[in-house]
């Protein structure tokens, strides 16, 4: 299964970081002129490989990702590399029920590299189970050849929110 993710320098960051799904996230800066572009660029590109999960296809984020792609997505033991990214579009086939919420948290232009800041609430599995999940996400795109690709991806699961207390 396809998981977004935080970039592996990152990580060290993610880890001793911990906030739970809860996290008041400060207002990202405005951005203005080519980073502003970018970051409409990335996100449309965002929601479309999100688009096609809800469909069980994972063919554009296969599309847009870099052949020098790392992830370590929450839930995976070990980084893997695109081959297994590939791979999963057979598992994801047919699982077209999976439902999330992803919401903007922030972005970093610096050349032909950007990072892209996000949350996702997933309410739905891809197989119709109904879940309570968030996850923090980062993803790194390089500019190749005129186009954005994802580099590498890292994602946490946040805790769950504390029961309210019976009354």
């Amino acid at each position: 299964m396809i998981r977004l993710t935080i970039c592996a320098a990152l990580a060290p960051f993610a880890l001793t970081h911990a906030a739970s799904a809860q996290t008041a996230y400060p207002a990202p800066p405005a951005l203005t002129g080519e980073a502003a572009a970018v970051q409409k660029i990335i996100w449309a590109k965002e929601m479309a490989i999100y688009e096609g999960r809800a469909h069980g296809d994972v063919s554009y984020y296969v599309n847009n990702t870099s052949p020098n792609y790392v992830a370590w997505t929450a839930g995976t033991p070990t980084p893997f590399r695109i081959d297994k990214l590939k791979a999963s579009g057979g598992v994801m086939k047919g699982k077209d029920k999976e439902i999330i919420t992803t919401t903007f948290r922030d972005f970093s232009l610096s050349g032909d590299t950007a990072i892209i800041f996000y949350q996702n609430h997933r309410a739905r599995m891809p197989d119709g189970t109904d879940v309570d999940q968030t996850y923090d996400n980062i993803h790194v795109w390089q500019k190749r050849a005129g186009d954005w690709k994802v580099l590498a991806s890292m994602s946490r699961q946040m805790p769950a929110s504390p029961a309210a207390p019976a009354k």
